[in-house]
């Protein structure tokens, strides 16, 4: 159960509650535990003793044991001794509580021993009730009669109250115990579909095909999970709707666009026809980025299969070599397979590389691992990025050279086309500037193997 999540939140309130209702029980039992006029909770009232010692004091010294023993059996224990009383408790609170009986008894010799309260002010506890350790707060109230005897009264209840005190505790504590084990259970069994509703939802990434939420459970996370379904199937219908519209619009500007090549061959300046052709070669090419970003965020780039990363890394420099571009390429792995589509790979690999020729010198391909998932760094020697253009790369339309000039770097749709493909394909990119100089692009693919990439 992690903090911060509402099953955290829910079992924390409750257990705060079952506390709270504890020390409230507590504080309960305790205000009756407030001094009274002559004595306090555990001891009897001035009254009471002077009755019980009229009466012990009337009876012979042989029955008064037995006598005491009818007293026996409440929230304080009676017994006589022959002895004379012991020395009081050095404590203000024990003098406090002496002096009342005192004052009520003015004709007894009597002094207090025992354990007062640590914090009487707090707990109102008054006296110490001494369950837990056998210090309770005593009275010693000494008898007439030719032989020394005492009758003591302490604050703690006899030996069968305690026990079933201490029966009703355990059962409390216990039956509490098994109630917040329930109740976690239950918080469990209710936020546990909220957990799957929220991990359907994160692989929803705008593909029609992509399967509707379970509606099940309470009626509100079936209504949660309608209402995504038919949000969901909106979303698919405008991406589909734009993607169509881009085509259609492609499709005809195509056409203007031949049209123009031919018209473009009677010009008879050949370097205005140069130009002409150049404009319209830059025209088709932004047809073709708008429609591939738009069918990316569709993601519609065809069926996934196992592929190594490693060999296509190693293809794409050997094309590239071919073609005199300065690639190289360094693999930390003999085998580096995902689960992808090709095609979308390759477009990725291929735009980030043209992206470092176009503004440097050499670009350099670095495969390895991290846990779970495949790293490639598509590095160069180029001049880098500024800290503040680094946030727009990736943007759709957004360059850091505020020209359209191909030749440095288009429309801007290479790296949100790269940004789009990465995530359809369930990875992370992200992009800056090496510390030795040059900029870097960092893709990482989730591996299809269970165990950690095998180094060469």
């Amino acid at each position: 159960m992690q903090p911060g999540t509402l099953a955290f939140r829910i079992t924390l309130v409750l257990v705060a509650s079952f506390v709270l209702l504890q020390l409230a029980v507590l504080a309960v039992t305790g205000l009756s535990g407030r001094s009274r006029e002559s004595g306090s909770l555990g001891l009897p009232d001035a009254a009471q003793m002077r009755a019980m010692i009229e009466l012990v004091e009337a009876l012979p010294p042989a029955r008064r044991a037995a006598a005491v023993e009818a007293f026996d059996g409440a929230f304080y224990h009676a017994t006589v001794e022959n002895a004379p009383p012991p020395p009081s408790v050095e404590s203000l609170q024990g003098m406090d509580i002496g002096r009342a009986y005192s004052l009520a008894l003015p004709d007894r010799r009597l002094s207090v021993t025992g354990r007062v309260a640590r914090f009487p002010t707090i707990t109102r506890l008054n006296p110490w009730p001494g369950w837990w350790r056998n210090d309770p707060l005593a009275l010693h109230i000494a008898l007439a009669g030719e032989r020394p005897t005492t009758l003591t009264i302490e604050s703690q209840p006899s030996e069968p109250v305690r026990r079933l005190l201490r029966q009703r505790a355990a059962l409390l504590g216990l039956g509490g115990f098994v109630a917040l084990i329930a109740l976690s259970l239950a918080v469990r069994a209710t936020t546990q579909p909220l957990v799957r509703l929220s991990r359907d939802i994160r692989t929803f990434r705008g593909e029609p095909d992509s399967p509707d939420l379970a509606v099940a459970g309470s009626r509100e996370l079936r209504e949660l999970a309608e209402a995504y379904n038919e949000m969901k199937e909106r979303i698919a219908e405008l991406i589909g709707e734009r993607t169509r519209i881009l085509a259609a619009v492609a499709h005809d500007m195509r056409t203007y666009i031949t049209r123009f090549r031919l018209r473009a061959e009677f010009i008879d300046d050949p370097d205005q026809r140069e130009r002409a052709a150049s404009d319209l070669e830059e025209m088709a090419a932004l047809l073709d980025d708008t429609l591939l970003f738009a069918r990316t965020e569709a993601r519609a780039q065809g069926e996934r299969r196992t592929l190594d990363l490693a060999e296509e890394l190693r293809r794409l420099a050997e094309i590239h070599k071919e073609l005199g571009d300065p690639v190289s390429v360094s693999c930390a792995a003999t085998a580096a397979r995902v689960r992808v589509a090709p095609v979308a790979i390759r477009r990725i690999l291929g735009n980030l590389v043209d992206n470092g020729l176009r503004h440097a010198g050499a670009v350099h391909l670095t495969l390895g691992g991290e846990g779970a998932r495949w790293r490639i760094d598509v590095t160069d020697d180029g001049p880098g990025v500024s800290a503040e253009q680094l946030p727009q790369l990736g943007r759709p339309f957004g360059r850091v050279d505020p020209s359209r000039d191909r030749a440095t770097g288009g429309a801007g749709l290479g790296l949100a086309i790269v940004r789009g493909l990465v995530a359809a394909e369930g990875g992370e990119i992200a992009f800056g500037n090496r510390v030795e100089g040059g900029f870097v692009a960092t893709v990482w693919l989730p591996s299809t193997e269970a165990d950690a990439p095998r180094a060469a």
